[in-house]
């Protein structure tokens, strides 16, 4: 799995996956930014949110579950100190349709524990190598 990151101007960047697909990682305008997508950190709670809902989704529908609407919104909780990590994630699921709640639960906790890759790098980091050229 690749993306590259080119600069734009100011502190805007597009980012760009070994398929063509492309998004803006920017600032407000208040940090250097153009204001025209979203910032780094909002990007890892969509990363979160994403590898999550689409497990959850996956095991409840493979329980039988038949899901009408599923939402899932994602709150992180900054330090004030740099580097102003998140300190805490808060995440509230909306789901509506004809399932068991203990099996959308359950859902949630193999996600969590065991399926999700993007939560998984976060617990457990990578090796992070860098190269100049």
């Amino acid at each position: 799995m690749k993306i590259t990151l080119q600069w734009n101007k100011g502190l805007q960047f597009f980012a760009t996956d070994e398929t063509g697909h492309r998004v803006t990682v920017d600032l407000d305008r208040e940090h250097g930014g153009m204001d025209e997508g979203m910032t780094p950190l909002r990007f890892l709670l969509v990363a979160l949110a994403g590898c999550m809902a689409m497990d959850i989704v996956t095991i409840v529908q493979k329980k039988g579950g038949k899901i009408k609407e599923y939402s899932m919104a994602l709150e992180g909780i900054r330090a004030d100190d740099h580097p102003r990590r998140f300190v805490k994630i808060i995440n509230t699921i909306h789901c509506t349709g004809d399932y068991k709640r203990e099996d959308l639960e359950r859902a949630f906790e193999l996600s969590r524990d065991k399926y999700c890759s993007a939560l998984a790098t976060i617990i457990n980091p990578p090796e992070f190598v860098y190269n100049i050229v």
